[in-house]
């Protein structure tokens, strides 16, 4: 189980019913009325060398996965793709169209262990969700008995501050100018998105918000338009993978391809962006053959944090970590492991070896061998306790997935999720599962008052 001082002093039995709290309270209104799945009945907390370790741990790791363009394929960063499984021609026409510098912007996926976090994925583009967050944090303090206990000594990071304070850094803008952000997405999107909450957050923090499609975008005198509007940035909603699928593309991206070379408008974040995401950059990180590109302090972060992480691609002629070839390794070693597609969302295709038949697994390690898959080795995670809602009777167990967020501040705040009283499941969790927010204690020793 967890043990930090933060949680040992909020599952105190003195605190009694006040070890659950109350989520249906009138200041959760804002949150659940965007956000419909069933919450945790208390936050989660790290304390002060957890949240300085994870500041550490994750600026370097995306600072590994942006350097690998240079390190590995001397700043081909279309060989870089190419070797990541993007080999769809509107894959090339997309990145040729909408590419940029690395952009501080990540969310980790991670896993606590006995030994600490362990990253499972991370995710590097502002296609990415969650970001409302900071709202859950702020319900939470709405409720009495949590305000009496989090006093001075718990604190939240709102991870949509912190991107929108890193949005308009690079962009060069003010919010005194009240900048206004077109969320931009392709004609079709795989994933259905309810932006509503982070638009009304986003109009808080004194930003214009306008959603649109790529094919809505006009270059006109004034700028760079959607329906009469002018853009100041263009925050980017949609995946490089819906892109490089449409042989389109090139033709919807002509108009913000020219807005961004005559610096008309900022695109946050351009389509490259994406590359650093895919598992097999993970796999790179983590490859013995190629651990001199990286410094001994890089190195020894992505031998703590990392997991175990392959690519599959011509696995049946890789050798393996003990003998054979890796592909052999893979299928002895079933319950150990997971297969992932190098690129996809939403845990798509992933698949966990305990969860198959040996037959099955066996079919999956022939179909990876053909490319584009990683295998990762499970991050045993510890449980974490969450009392009912009356804190009355046994409390529930819940594994949790981690979701961390990095901004050019570094470590951005986060979220929960996982479901109770079920053993680990790595896979994408849906619908079912329960999700909560995190508070960081102010020192190392703070067991907050009670």
């Amino acid at each position: 189980m967890i043990d930090n001082a933060p949680t040992r002093a909020f599952l105190a039995p003195h605190r009694g019913a006040s070890r659950a709290l109350d989520t249906e309270l009138p200041g959760y209104q804002r949150f659940r009325s965007w956000f419909t799945r069933p919450l945790l009945t208390r936050p989660v907390f790290l304390d002060a060398e957890q949240t300085r370790t994870l500041d550490h741990d994750l600026r370097t790791l995306l600072s590994a996965l942006h350097a690998l363009p240079q390190r590995l394929f001397d700043g081909d960063e279309t060989a870089f793709a190419r070797a990541l499984g993007w080999q769809q021609p509107g894959a090339a026409q997309a990145l040729a169209c909408l590419s940029g510098p690395p952009v501080p912007l990540g969310r980790a996926d991670l896993v606590r262990t006995p030994e600490g976090f362990q990253l499972v994925e991370f995710n590097t583009s502002s296609s990415l969700g969650s970001f409302e967050f900071g709202e859950l944090c702020r319900a939470t303090l709405s409720d009495p008995s949590f305000q009496d206990f989090a006093a001075d000594e718990l604190y939240y990071l709102d991870p949509l501050v912190e991107m929108s304070d890193t949005l308009t850094r690079l962009a060069g803008l003010s919010l005194a100018d009240r900048p206004t952000v077109a969320l931009v997405d392709w004609v079709t999107s795989p994933v259905a998105v309810n932006a509503s909450l982070f638009i009304d957050l986003m109009v808080d923090r004194g930003f214009r918000v306008l959603s649109c499609t790529v094919d809505d975008l006009e270059l006109t005198s004034a700028g760079l338009t959607a329906r009469g509007e002018r853009i100041d940035v263009v925050y980017r909603t949609f995946l490089l993978k819906t892109a490089a699928e449409d042989p389109e593309a090139g033709r919807r991206l002509a108009v913000l391809e020219q807005a961004v070379r005559t610096g008309a408008v900022t695109v946050f974040t351009p389509l490259n962006a994406d590359l650093y995401g895919a598992k097999a950059a993970l796999a790179m990180l983590g490859d013995p053959v190629h651990a001199d590109r990286f410094t001994d302090a890089e190195r020894e972060v992505i031998d703590r944090v990392l997991p175990w992480t392959r690519s599959m691609t011509d696995a049946e002629k890789t050798p393996a970590p003990d003998s054979g070839s890796l592909a052999d390794f893979v299928r002895k070693h079933r319950g150990d492991l997971v297969l992932k597609p190098s690129i996809g969302h939403a845990g798509q295709g992933v698949v966990a070896g305990w969860l198959v038949s040996q037959e099955q697994w066996e079919s999956l390690v022939e179909t990876a061998d053909a490319g584009d898959y990683i295998v990762q080795r499970k991050a045993e995670s510890v449980a974490e306790l969450f009392y009912p809602r009356s804190a009355e009777g046994d409390p529930s167990t819940c594994h949790l997935h981690w979701g961390m967020f990095v901004t050019g501040s570094g470590l951005s705040g986060g979220f929960v999720k996982g479901l109770l009283d079920r053993p680990q499941d790595i896979r994408f969790l849906g619908d079912g599962s329960h999700v909560g927010c995190i508070f960081h204690a102010t020192s190392h020793t703070t067991g907050a008052s009670s």
